[in-house]
């Protein structure tokens, strides 16, 4: 009797009945420090290992100019003559300095290509699945009469990437072709001692390199190592062992004796508890039981949101998430690279790529994902102090817009002068400040938090200079890729977000500290925010300097998307210039087909507004917009631009973010319901949501047609919330209208909800 075991097609994950012919278009998954994608035709199947460390190192000195001194002349320059002029002196000096130019990042590269081949000849019934709530990936198919299945996983328990093919009726014949780098920068060997096999690489550009492990596990089967080939014979299945170290061993993987079960049973106990934390529930299983192009194609095709699609890219994301982050954080491309010469180095690009990516971390119930982001700053420290010490004379730290091996700035020329861009560390500050809001860990404020902050801080009271009016002026200043103009006002919103948080910092531990002193008057010098002729907040706080409405980034929004800073009714004067300010960069980037660009992450920002604007059909759109123009790989990993052009995960990051703060929002102490919730998803349930003060959404149900939500929370802290559902304003809370409504939360008690709508 022939025998066969069922491929269970995951309804948390997706699945394709075709091969992927590129490693973008394969399936992936990762337990943070090691990545695996697995594409190809089944006769030829190819296993791509990859780990967070492994930037090549391409030769570059990573020398920052010494230009400290020359600062107050371009200051003067660029008083007198403008940033061109300033642009080009600044260059000028660097340049005689040594400076070798615009600089790439060291490139995120693979660790090895394994190519694993059957000898089947004919191929059907071919299935592949991710499972996205496991972390596997399972292919099958029918090869010349036999069923072949293979599964693979990256161990969050083991730290081991697990693969093993199997034959259920005749033995196997496979063939495992290992590749050797042939590049100026590896110098690779490949060694086969009985059933382990080692790759060992050695960088040439700069000492050290890294380590390939593996062991082969097949029963009964014979192995034979010839030249580029190692063939096992004799055997019904094949399990696969590999670990990647980044550093030279001369180690072998030592045997593991555990069954394939108990590997994966251990790695699926970590991996799905942190997927089950969230979930979102839109769609039933028929329509989760479709397969990738089904979904896409009805996605597409229909004018409304497919609840389904929706709900299978929250998964992807969070999974991507998991996958990527822990040991490091997601670099443009997560954890996964199939090339060695990746968009922009593949590396972590801070001036918005890094922040969408770990956009939804703490509101997924992901925040031990953020312990990687922190000790990944603690590496590149020494070069963000040298960025700020040679290019400004200041203490304190400067990030640039591009890293990878090293912290230091060199990613700028006159065309992208982006070492003016002066506010990444205050960015990323925003995420160790929110780590103690989410959890509640004042330890960490205490440790880690307040001392970031504080070297943020000593930057700008170096860097700030006053004016005749005795206001800070942030100069040279440059809102990210848009233009230099002073006072941009993403450097003035960071900067008051960041000696806000240090202030509250320290009442929180009750530290009494003359710093908050001179921090409250930093505040009070900061140059206010304007206002032009259109009514819209200046992307440059300085009146002769004009916009350009036309770009991909919203730099100057970041009171609206990031910091919160102020609401219509703390605010309603700069909401609505903020407000203005967002439908004039719609009409001329998002809604104009002369617009900038295509980029996922401008559409995702657009959408993190959105939210904020309480603009659902706007919401709605930007989701159109990836759809229909064919942003998502098989996995469901999205392109930077349109047709998959560059595999890039930042998108990914946002997206369930953008899902939480259209249902569920939470700041100035106001419960935001269904602000932004486009009227295609007009019920479902989301569970396991956290906000800031550690407050959870035990659940959140709504139905549209019923006009009824229920709602249940829990707190560690007592609250006194204020709700408001923008989108309904004749909504009865408990008997009381929105003006009235007051959510009393008990510490660590439920508190139930209902609302009518």
């Amino acid at each position: 009797m022939t025998k066969k075991r069922e491929h269970q097609l995951p309804l948390k994950g997706i699945w394709h009945d075709k091969p992927a012919d590129k490693w973008e278009e394969g399936y992936l998954t990762g337990n943070g420090k090691m990545g695996l994608i697995t594409y190809g035709d089944p006769i030829r199947e190819t296993l791509i290992g990859n780990h967070y460390k492994l930037f090549l190192p391409m030769g570059h000195p990573f020398a920052v100019p010494h230009l400290s001194d020359v600062l107050s002349d371009l200051r003067k320059i660029i008083t007198e003559q403008g940033y061109q002029a300033g642009k080009a002196f600044h260059y000028q000096q660097a340049r005689a300095r040594g400076y070798q130019g615009l600089t790439m990042s060291d490139p995120y590269h693979p660790a090895f290509h394994l190519f694993i081949e059957t000898g089947v000849k004919a191929v059907d019934h071919y299935q592949r699945s991710l499972n996205y709530q496991t972390g596997e990936m399972v292919v099958s198919y029918r090869g010349d009469d036999d069923d072949y299945q293979s599964r693979a996983f990256v161990s969050q328990a083991d730290h081991l990437i697990v693969y093993q093919i199997e034959n259920f009726n005749r033995t196997l014949k496979l063939k495992l072709k290992r590749d050797i780098y042939k590049i100026p920068q590896l110098d690779g060997s490949f060694y086969i001692q009985d059933n382990h096999f080692k790759w060992q690489y050695q960088y040439t550009k700069r000492s050290g390199g890294y380590t390939v492990l593996g062991q082969i596990i097949a029963p009964h089967a014979s192995i034979d190592n010839q030249g580029q080939v190692i063939t096992i014979t004799n055997t019904h299945k094949v399990r696969l062992l590999i670990r990647i170290i980044p550093n030279l061993s001369d180690q072998w993987l030592a045997d593991q004796p555990a069954s394939f079960q108990l590997l994966y049973q251990a790695h699926q106990r970590i991996h799905q508890e942190k997927f089950d934390r969230v979930q979102l529930d839109l769609a039933d299983n028929d329509e989760r039981a479709k397969n990738f192009t089904t979904l896409l194609e009805e996605a597409k095709q229909q004018p409304n949101l497919s609840k389904v699609f929706v709900e299978k890219v929250y998964d992807a994301s969070r999974f991507m998430y998991i996958c990527s982050s822990g040991e490091s954080t997601p670099n443009l491309q997560g954890i996964w690279s199939g090339t060695f010469e990746p968009a922009w180095s593949g590396d972590y690009t801070f001036d918005t790529n890094v922040q969408l990516s770990i956009a939804s971390a703490l509101s997924s119930n992901l925040s031990e994902g953020l312990h990687g982001l922190f000790k990944l700053i603690d590496s590149l420290l020494p070069g963000f102090k040298e960025n700020a010490k040679y290019y400004y004379g200041c203490k304190g730290i400067m990030i640039p817009v591009h890293a990878s091996n090293c912290g230091q700035h060199l990613h700028w020329n006159l065309e992208w002068p982006l070492h003016f861009w002066t506010c990444g560390a205050g960015w990323i500050g925003h995420w160790y400040y929110q780590y103690y809001r989410y959890t509640g860990d004042q330890q960490f404020l205490q440790q880690v938090t307040l001392p970031y902050l504080e070297e943020v801080a000593k930057f700008y009271e170096d860097f700030l200079v006053e004016d005749p009016n005795g206001n800070y002026r942030f100069i040279p200043s440059y809102s990210a890729e848009n233009g230099c103009g002073d006072n941009a006002t993403q450097d003035i919103a960071v900067a008051k977000e960041v000696l806000t948080h240090l202030i509250e910092g320290y009442q929180v531990l009750a530290i009494d500290s003359e710093k908050i002193a001179k921090w409250r008057q930093m505040l009070d010098k900061l140059p206010a925010y304007q206002i032009n002729e259109d009514g819209a907040l200046k992307e440059w706080s300085t009146p002769a300097k004009a916009e350009n409405y036309n770009h991909r980034h919203f730099s100057h929004l970041y009171p609206i998307f990031q910091s919160r800073e102020f609401t219509a009714e703390t605010d309603p004067i700069l909401f609505e210039a903020s407000r203005q300010a967002f439908q004039k960069r719609l009409d001329a980037w998002l809604l104009n087909d002369d617009g900038d660009t295509t980029s996922t992450h401008g559409r995702m920002h657009t959408a993190l507004c959105a939210t904020q604007f309480h603009m659902p059909e706007l919401v709605k759109e930007v989701i159109m917009l990836v759809i229909k123009n064919n942003c998502f790989y098989p996995s469901l990993m999205m392109s930077h631009y349109h047709n998959l052009e560059v595999f890039n995960v930042d998108g990914n990051g946002a997206f369930p973010q953008v899902i939480h703060e259209m249902l569920v929002d939470y700041h100035h102490d106001t419960l935001y319901l269904l602000q932004a919730l486009p009227v295609d998803l007009d019920r479902g349930v989301i569970k396991g949501v956290k906000l800031p003060d550690q407050i959870e959404v035990v659940d959140l149900a709504w139905h549209l047609t019923e006009r009824v939500i229920k709602l249940t929370l829990v707190s560690c802290l007592d609250h006194q919330l204020k709700v408001k559902l923008p989108l309904f304003p004749e909504a009865n809370i408990h008997g009381q209208t929105q003006a009235e409504a007051v959510i009393q939360l008990d510490k660590n008690q439920p508190s139930h909800i209902e609302i009518e709508l």
